[in-house]
């Protein structure tokens, strides 16, 4: 079932809608603007349901929203050295707008990207859907290509597995086409709490990630242009430990993002296969469990490390690790590594990427036992 609302309007008088998804018990709204997840709500072990999105209640949150709550990221996610992007013998230039001098690029424009712009909405009542899409003239944030980007959200109950209820599914699709090459990393920036949004620190949730090795960052936190080991590191998440477990352990990579800010190289990339399984995610105390499986190279754990919103929805306030991001991508400044994978989008090649976040409940989740997350297909 999908309803519609009204979110609230732009300072152009332009209106923005709300359309909430609807299965067995559990829900997920987005809205136009900026194609963005607004609440992702789940039963816990009880049958109790609990929006595990952190967010904002209106819309002048989100007109802000420095933190990119629940965003579509595009065309470029993360960081990008000295904003530039070498193309087919040109240099591209994207916004100077991250780093301790400014030279560095994150997130394509923080003002003016697609999270900032108004998409146009399509529904799909028979798959429980609705598709976004929005467009950029060539050059148009730096890029070249005329482009039409799509974000499609859909919501499924998931099979029931071994007499188990298998909960519920959220797929999201990227996609853009162009009509000369250009560059595309799409992400999604939500951020969860498997207890409940409002529910303060999220370390003690127990996460699992399917990765040998991670990217480190260097001081202005682009990617060093290297992968390590994860093994015998803080970054070692290949069973399930508290998230926070290691996070103060006087790593420098840790100190100096002031927790996990970094990319894991998931493991068992191909292009064009289905989606793999990225990390697990379990909250002990409501049996709350999050799967996410992804196509893209790799995926960005982001701890909440800066976080400090007042007057979030329903009047919570977020601080620092009250939620976690978990952002599949190419990996960060992927365009001056070319022995890592390149997301050149073609006329004849477009940018299609998917996630999907598999929600369900452990009763036994206190007692899980520190496996790795399940593998398999989505």
């Amino acid at each position: 079932m999908i309803t519609a609302d009204i979110f609230g309007s732009l300072p152009d008088g332009r209106c923005v809608t709300k359309y909430t998804l609807s299965t067995h018990g559990a829900s997920v709204s987005v809205m136009d603007f900026g194609a963005t997840v607004l609440s992702v709500c789940i039963p816990d072990r009880t049958g109790a349901a609990a929006d595990v999105l952190l967010g904002f209640g209106d819309l002048a949150g989100y007109l802000d929203n420095p933190a990119c709550y629940g965003s579509t990221i595009a065309p470029v996610a993360n960081r990008t050295d000295r904003a530039e992007v070498p193309l087919a013998g040109r240099i591209y230039h994207l916004p100077a707008n991250d780093g301790p001098d400014h030279a560095n690029n994150l997130h394509t424009d923080l003002a003016r990207g697609l999270h900032k712009r108004l998409w146009s909405a399509e529904l799909f009542e028979d798959d429980s859907a609705v598709r976004f899409s929005c467009e950029l003239a060539d050059g148009e944030l730096g890029l070249p290509g005329n482009r039409r980007f799509a974000v499609t959200y859909r919501l499924d109950k998931e099979d029931q597995k071994d007499g188990a209820d298998g909960g519920v599914r959220l797929e999201v699709e990227h996609v853009c086409e162009t009509d000369a090459e250009t560059y595309v990393n799409m992400t999604n920036h939500s951020y969860f709490n498997l207890a409940g949004h409002a529910s303060g620190v999220c370390l003690s949730q127990r996460v699992s990630i399917d990765a040998e090795t991670f990217l480190p960052l260097r001081a202005d936190s682009v990617s060093a242009g290297e992968s390590l080991s994860v093994a015998d590191t803080p970054f070692d998440f290949r069973s399930l430990k508290e998230l926070g477990a290691d996070i103060e352990c006087g790593s420098a990579q840790l100190d100096r993002a002031r927790g996990y800010d970094h990319c894991f190289c998931v493991a068992g990339y191909a292009r064009g296969a289905a989606p793999r399984h990225a990390l697990r995610a379990v909250d002990d105390a409501s049996g709350r469990t999050l799967d996410i499986f992804i196509t893209a190279p790799g995926a960005h754990l982001y701890t909440g490390n800066w976080l400090g919103d007042e007057g979030a929805k329903d009047a919570a306030s977020y601080g620092p690790h009250d939620g976690f991001a978990f952002e599949p991508e190419y990996y960060p400044d992927a365009v001056h590594h070319a022995e890592w994978p390149q997301p050149v989008c073609a006329p004849d090649r477009p940018y299609r990427e998917r996630i999907v976040y598999r929600f369900g409940v452990d009763p036994d989740a206190a007692g899980a036992s520190d496996a790795a997350g399940p593998a398999g297909a989505a």
